[in-house]
């Protein structure tokens, strides 16, 4: 996450819209992350992979990802961002829209942000197993064209040793592309002789989105207890119940979604 900045000045007469953008856009960005409580070893060393295909989407066309799931973009907004007179943050300019996910459940809807260096962007969108990277904007102000990478998780475990991590309940795990949160273990009523199944519940947080609580059936402790999100793999290798883990975690491999 970058260091704090401060809120920027009113900007004069401009729209209501251009007002709302700049405010919410730099107190995004100002949020720091909270402290991790402990700190994973050094990540897997990086793949080298193919450069990926892209696809140039216009604003009524809908892309098809898979499993009836479709993604479109709307709602282009161009934006200045004046310096502040202090020097804290500078000037700057950037394009926000949102890319919207339709065919399982009500649409969702993710904020995209290509903006210019001094900012964080937040150029991809995940919606289950699928990532939507924005590569750029063509012609935002008049007849605005995305230009996408659409990709899809594998079941592949990238090559690089996997992360090896211990948590406690309460605590953080820093990903690489997010922050996880450990809420505590829980289980479900089972019948007599059965073995109880391990619930997980975690929280995610990732830049300029509202906290994804999850909690998961990780199943029982004689087979590997794993759960997915995103590209991460997670594998429980030890446990105290409700109160610690000791996890791996790998990342999978993607590929382009079938044209």
């Amino acid at each position: 996450m970058p260091p704090p900045v401060a809120s920027p000045p009113p900007i004069g007469d401009n729209a209501a819209v251009r007002r709302c953008l700049v405010v919410s856009l730099l107190s995004a960005c100002a949020v720091p992350a909270p402290e991790p409580t402990m700190q994973p070893p050094s990540a897997p060393a990086p793949v080298a992979t193919a450069p990926a295909s892209t696809t140039t989407l216009t604003p009524d066309e809908r892309l098809a990802l898979g499993g009836g799931v479709t993604v479109h973009f709307a709602s282009v907004v161009v934006e200045q961002i004046e310096a502040s007179p202090d020097g804290s943050y500078p000037a700057g300019s950037g394009v926000t829209l949102a890319l919207i996910f339709e065919g399982v459940g009500a649409p969702v809807s993710r904020e995209i942000s290509l903006l210019s260096p001094g900012y964080e962007s937040v150029r991809e969108a995940w919606f289950d197993r699928y990532r939507v990277r924005v590569v750029d904007v063509l012609d935002p102000t008049r007849a605005p064209r995305l230009v996408v990478v659409a990709e899809q998780v594998t079941d592949r475990v990238r090559s690089g040793e996997p992360l090896a991590v211990r948590v406690a309940r309460g605590g953080d795990v820093d990903l690489e592309t997010a922050r996880m949160t450990f809420l505590g273990h829980s289980t479900k009523h089972i019948d007599a002789g059965e073995s109880p199944p391990l619930m997980v519940a975690v929280e995610y947080h990732v830049l300029r989105a509202a906290p994804e609580r999850l909690e998961t059936n990780v199943g029982t402790g004689d087979r590997p207890q794993r759960w997915r999100w995103r590209d991460y793999l997670f594998t429980i290798h030890a446990h105290a119940y409700d109160a610690w883990m000791q996890l791996s975690i790998a990342r999978l491999e993607l590929e382009p979604v079938p044209r």
